[in-house]
Order: C-alpha cells, then structure tokens, then sequence
C-alpha cells in the first residue's frame, strides 16, 4: 500500500488517562499511518508535540518495542528523571521488558515532529512507576489490580 502525502489525517490526540492522570487535549497531533494501513503487528505514526506539552506519563513497557526518530523541532526525553535533549536525526530504542520509564516534553517555541514505530502487543502491560497506574489489555487499573472507572462511569 502507497500512502501518499497528505493522504493520512492528522488527529488531535485526547489523552485517555483517567481522572487525575488526564493529560486532556492538543497537547499533541499524529498521523496514524499504521491505522491506516491496517497494519497488525506493530504502529507507525507521525506525531508532533506542542511547544510546553509532554507526550505522555512516564511509562514503559512489558511486552512492546518503542522506537522514535526526531525529524524537525527540539524535544527532550525524560528516563527515570534524567532529561537529554534531542535535534532532527536523534532517535531513541526502548525494548520490551526495559523498566526505563520515559516520555517527551517540548521545552521550546516551536512544534517538533517525529516519527515513532511500536510494537502492538495484545498482551501488553504499561507500567507507570510515578503513578498509581497500569494499562491492561482489560484497561486502566490501580497497581493492585483495581479497575478505574472507564470515561462516563461513576466510582
């Protein structure tokens, strides 16, 4: 399949932590090329991160690959608190199983962009060692195992 450019819509991502982690809207953009293209086994997007935004919380993986490539603007990454600055070019490899948590923030005035490729794990468990969170294949849960109620749901 050819994807032609601007053939794959930009979405404007809302945050689907729950409440109090909710990192809310426009934060951050994507073009989700492996939606798209029906893409199984792994994700493949092209996403920009807003001046003064971060990505996501600080996170890692059980059972998915990440990789990022930065491809214009400047982003820091942040794993488990040490920040490193990234410019057009940088990439980062998180493996599965690797506790290193991270995510981006965009410390400048400007937009940055990058391209970010990641397993698509049915199985897979997101820890968030900052918060008291998990994302399950059943959905967000406390670390002991306790739902949050999902978007439109009552305690």
């Amino acid at each position: 399949m050819i994807l032609r450019a601007g053939s794959v819509p930009r979405t404007e991502v809302q945050s689907g932590y729950p409440d109090p982690f909710n990192l809310g809207k426009g934060y951050v953009t994507y073009h989700g090329f492996g939606d798209v293209a029906g893409l199984t086994q792994f994700g493949v997007a092209l996403e920009t991160l807003y001046p003064g935004k971060q990505s996501s919380q600080m996170h890692w993986h059980e059972k998915e690959d990440e990789f990022l490539f930065v491809l214009s603007g400047a982003l820091t990454v942040v794993e488990d608190g040490k920040e490193t600055a990234l410019q057009p070019g940088d990439a980062c490899c998180w493996k599965a199983g690797d506790r290193t948590a991270h995510c981006l923030r965009n410390h400048s005035d400007e937009p940055a962009t990058y391209l970010i490729v990641g397993t698509r794990a049915e199985d897979d468990i997101c820890h968030y060692p900052d918060l008291d969170l998990l994302a399950t294949p059943q959905g967000f849960t406390h670390r002991d195992g306790t739902p949050y109620p999902k978007k439109g749901e009552t305690k």
